[in-house]
């Protein structure tokens, strides 16, 4: 029996959200920096060494605690659940745990213990555990009440659209009636070093599209979103449309050139949706700031939209990139954008480098129309995913 598509009888609402991120702590922390189009990168002193390519990353305000620097991965995307799951209260109250699944999107996991570990820190058995990604997805779930279906994703940096993909699967085949997508990465020393060594990192803050970006910035999150079966449809919601997936098998970091791979995945989101290019209000980039990646996604966006690109912009300069948290947390600004509608700046972009779309965005203004929502994402290994969301 074919699995179901994405427009299939069973509509996935996106029923509640939680972040935390570079700038500040909650969802209502990310929607007053959406509408200011303010940056969270900053220099960190964790990265203030030669040893690394540059300290500006979009880090987040950390607490005192000993676990919370033992087990960091942990903690971000309990915060960001427990925020997620308070929003979908009301949502949750009439659905058993056997009921509730969870899908964990992380490319590091609790990759602190290991460096702890490396180092001769002190480093708890707990934090050890979570250097493994499903173990990390399972004790999640215990915490939270998710008694149903349990996954991780490790898919480079389209884990987050995996992960909300894999989510909205699971309602529509009948495995779950509600699903915890959570998403994380930290930042790390392995990660800015590896960044590093890649010469891939901006010394003053990526600048997506931008005339002169140079690279891109490391951030970290915990994000999450609470999936539910949409059994109601004379109720304002926000849902899951359609969805796409390619691989380039191009280079082990970077993207085919000329963009065939992602506008493919963005054709097979379209097709799933039952939707035609021109029913895209906005496209929300993935936007790293690194030359080829932009680059690559102008290019497939002029592949699929023509001349006609929609208005279109990129959050990495306001979070920098949080890895396996970026598609969940990026999915959670285009959900405040439908529900606000306000079609989303570019923070820090200055001059658009040439070849970019006009309809790039520098600046966030209202929308006439805001009904459907392309996301993309790219990463390593010439992965891409496409994900459309609709405000019903």
């Amino acid at each position: 029996m074919p699995e179901p598509t994405a427009n299939s009888q069973h509509s996935v609402a996106i029923a509640g959200c939680g972040a935390v991120t570079a700038v500040g702590h909650g969802v209502a922390a990310l929607r007053s920096a959406l509408h200011a189009n303010i940056s969270g990168l900053r220099s960190c002193s964790r990265f203030d060494s030669p040893r690394f390519q540059s300290s500006v990353v979009g880090a987040v305000p950390q607490n005192g605690s000993a676990a919370a620097q033992d087990d960091p991965a942990y903690h971000l995307a309990t915060e960001a659940l427990t925020e997620a799951r308070e929003h979908a209260r009301t949502k949750l109250e009439s659905i058993p745990a056997e009921r509730i699944g969870l899908v964990l999107s992380t490319t590091k996991a609790n990759i602190e213990a290991l460096e702890r570990v490396a180092d001769g820190r002190p480093c708890s058995e707990i934090a050890r555990r979570h250097l493994q990604a499903d173990l990390f997805a399972a004790d999640l779930a215990v915490a939270h009440g998710a008694k149903g279906p349990v996954q991780s994703v490790s898919v480079a940096c389209v884990s987050g659209l995996i992960a909300i993909q894999q989510g909205a699967k699971l309602i529509q085949r009948g495995a779950a009636d509600a699903v915890f997508v959570a998403g994380v990465d930290h930042l790390s020393a392995f990660v800015v070093a590896g960044f590093t060594s890649l010469k891939a990192i901006d010394p003053i803050g990526c600048r997506p599209f931008d005339r002169d970006r140079c690279g891109l910035s490391p951030g970290e999150a915990g994000a999450a979103i609470v999936l539910v079966r949409n059994t109601n449809h004379s109720t304002p919601a926000i849902t899951i449309r359609g969805w796409g997936t390619s691989n380039d098998a191009n280079h082990m970091t970077g993207p085919s050139r000329d963009g065939s791979g992602l506008a493919l995945a963005i054709r097979l989101a379209l097709n799933s949706a039952n939707l035609q290019s021109t029913d895209i209000d906005y496209v929300n980039a993935h936007g790293t700031g690194t030359p080829y990646n932009d680059a690559m996604e102008s290019l497939a966006m002029r592949v699929v939209f023509g001349e006609s690109c929609p208005p279109f912009s990129g959050f990495k300069g306001m979070l920098g990139h949080t890895l396996g948290a970026a598609g969940i947390v990026e999915t959670i600004l285009c959900v405040l954008a439908l529900q606000d509608r306000l079609l989303p700046g570019t923070p820090r972009l200055s001059v658009a480098a040439e070849g970019t779309p006009v309809s790039l965005l520098r600046e966030p203004r209202s929308a006439a129309r805001l009904n459907h929502i392309l996301k993309l994402n790219t990463g390593f290994g010439g992965i891409n995913g496409a994900l459309i969301l609709r405000h019903e």
